[in-house]
């Protein structure tokens, strides 16, 4: 049995669904969400898709909130690279701005995942669930993680080659 969705809300889910394995591909193959690599585009529009129409799904106020910083995200990150002053910050910029608009894709499609499914008896009793609260918690300390990961991994690498 499935969830009850309107058609907008299917739309919202099953564009945005890819961005899932995508990103987590993208993350352990190249430490980083790549808007320049064929999957990091696709990334981009599968993210552009969830975003836009979450818009018009979410009715809540933090959903809203995680809607409109997941629009920032993808465009920072995604148009920093044609903005020349910022240049010599692009990859950074670029990083941390996809890394967050990951963060954005997994909070609430765990959340949704667990206080929906199975149907009619979902693991999770809601947003305030013990289980959905310790996920987002978790997922905001691997989002902060990671990125400090991302950015020391880009600084060595950076100061090898200098030496070299």
């Amino acid at each position: 049995m499935l969830p009850q969705l309107s058609a907008l809300g299917w739309f919202h889910t099953l564009g945005s669904l890819p961005a899932v394995p995508i990103g987590l591909i993208l993350l352990l193959t190249h430490g980083r969400i790549d808007p320049a690599t064929r999957l990091g585009k696709a990334y981009l529009v599968f993210m552009f898709v969830g975003a836009i129409s979450a818009v018009f799904v979410i009715k809540s106020p933090p959903g809203a909130a995680v809607a409109a910083l997941s629009l920032i995200s993808l465009t920072v990150g995604a148009t920093v690279g044609y903005i020349r002053p910022l240049a010599r910050y692009r990859w950074s910029i670029e990083t941390i701005a996809l890394s967050i608009s990951y963060f954005t894709l997994l909070l609430p499609s765990v959340t949704e995942t667990l206080t929906r499914l199975p149907a009619g008896d979902p693991v999770a009793s809601g947003v305030e669930d013990p289980l959905v609260v310790g996920f987002q918690l978790t997922t905001l300390v691997l989002l902060v993680l990671g990125v400090t990961l991302q950015l020391l991994s880009r600084r060595r690498r950076l100061s090898s080659t200098a030496l070299a």
